[in-house]
């Protein structure tokens, strides 16, 4: 008991102590608890030895996962101070990065472990550790193949453009964006990595207008707060951490100077750049092939063909995971039911729309490639159609013109949902994947929108584009 006593005084003082600092401070003294103190809970180690205990107990996996997690707070230390100005304590983390990387490489030989098959080692953060400390980089980190449509393949695309000689493909790109955008994440964040591509490339008419575009493209973060980590510099965090993926950038293209977010010259926070030197190895660019025509997009613009194959696939739907099969019918009594439900919603339903509606209840049509699914008209109280309109309208300003077509169990999507959301919008008949920044603006929300990733031209193709979505996940 006496025991229990003391460490909780410890602990206490420990935290009274830190509620005193600076936030950025504050920031710095947590990860050198978590990464260097020692803990009772790690039997009197600090977590750099409690990982080398792990390895000698035959806890292997484990202990690889905990080397990855240290690799990451390497970076944050390194980046958090490079912030402050202490180029000494930001060169050493960052250092520190690589050799947990090489711990990490020779553990998994020493074990018979291939890191190269695991799906993130913090492969971005050891990248962008070798690239600014000038080191020569191998193994795993450089061949880890990262998800398509997730941050990790745009961190690692870019760090790659860096590290190796070969142009730009933006075909690649554009397929990245696709996969995010179909995942129905920000547009925003595409907006902001767009930058980096641009200053590989060349595409700035000067080093003055590329530094100002990074410039409010890194202070814009700091008016959002989206669920990231420290590194990604949303919201306090803009203050505190520099964009090391930029200063990556910088240096591959040959830009010397002192910039906020440059190494190893870097200027305090609203400090002004100087070029020293112009960048002037820019990539070349493989142009992206040209816009696909309406059979290669993915959906289906005639409104009978698209019909005819959401008969011929719901008719024996399964779902992914316990290959059940779901029958989408809707009961007889209800059928009549559907027409005065979209009248309700102000939906002027054509012929085509009316009868899938009047066929099949909408929630039924599986897309396990989604957690959303389909709303249906006739939902209950809780769920439907009306119900998401009347949340969206009424608590998170969504245009009422606009009228969601799918909907949600998770807490966070009627809680505050954010990111994109299919609606259908009743002056065009159409239904796009919009913005929740756009929500209020239907203008702005369906300008540029592309067929089959943001746009479809009609409900019925929107659903055959559901049905496939589920069929290529289920394959």
């Amino acid at each position: 008991m006496f025991g229990k006593l003391i460490k909780r005084y410890r602990d206490r003082r420990f935290w009274a102590r830190l509620d005193k600092l600076p936030r950025d401070e504050y920031l710095i003294a947590l990860r050198h608890d978590r990464l260097e103190e020692t803990k009772d809970s790690r039997d009197g180690l600090t977590f750099l030895e409690l990982v080398e205990k792990q390895l000698k107990e035959g806890r292997v996996d484990l202990a690889l996962r905990n080397i990855s997690t240290q690799v990451k707070s390497c970076l944050e230390l390194a980046v958090l101070y490079w912030a402050k100005g202490n180029r000494a304590q930001a060169e050493k983390y960052l250092r520190m990065t690589l050799e947990r990387y090489q711990r990490m490489v020779t553990a998994a030989a020493e074990h018979d472990r291939r890191l190269d098959a695991r799906s993130d080692i913090g492969e971005a953060y050891i990248k962008a550790a070798a690239i600014l400390l000038g080191e020569p980089l191998d193994g795993p980190a450089l061949t880890i193949a990262s998800k398509p449509g997730y941050s990790p393949m745009f961190a690692n695309t870019i760090l790659d453009a860096c590290i190796g000689t070969h142009d730009f493909d933006m075909g690649l790109w554009q397929s990245l964006e696709d996969e995010w955008l179909k995942n129905r994440f920000p547009k925003y964040m595409i907006e902001e990595k767009m930058v980096y591509v641009k200053a590989l490339t060349g595409q700035y008419a000067s080093d003055a207008e590329m530094l100002e575009a990074h410039r409010k493209m890194w202070a814009g973060k700091a008016k959002r707060n989206p669920d990231a980590g420290t590194l990604d510099g949303y919201d306090e965090f803009n203050a505190y951490v520099v964009d090391y993926t930029f200063a990556c950038v910088l240096k591959r293209i040959g830009w010397e100077g002192t910039y906020r977010h440059s190494w190893p010259n870097s200027t305090p926070l609203g400090g002004e750049a100087t070029t020293t030197r112009p960048a002037d190895r820019h990539l070349g660019i493989i142009a992206a092939p040209p816009p696909a025509p309406d059979a290669e997009t993915g959906i289906i613009i005639d409104a009978q063909e698209a019909r005819r194959f959401i008969d011929e696939h719901v008719k024996d739907q399964r779902d992914k995971w316990e290959n059940e099969f779901f029958d989408p019918a809707r009961p007889a009594k209800d059928r009549s039911k559907v027409s005065g439900a979209l009248k309700e919603l102000g939906w002027n339903a054509d012929k085509a729309t009316l009868d899938l509606m009047r066929t099949y209840k909408m929630n039924e049509i599986l897309n396990d490639s989604t957690h959303v699914f389909l709303a249906d008209p006739l939902g209950d109280k809780w769920t439907g159609m009306k119900g998401w309109t009347e949340l969206f309208v009424d608590e998170f300003g969504l245009h009422p013109d606009f009228i969601p077509v799918v909907e949600s169990e998770n807490k966070p999507d009627y809680r505050d949902p954010q990111d994109a959301w299919y609606v259908y919008w009743k002056k065009d008949k159409r239904v796009y994947s919009v913005q929740r920044e756009d929500w209020g603006d239907p203008a702005a929300a369906t300008a540029g929108a592309r067929p089959g990733k943001e746009m479809w031209p009609s409900y019925v193709s929107f659903v055959a584009w559901w049905v496939a979505e589920h069929l290529a996940f289920e394959a």
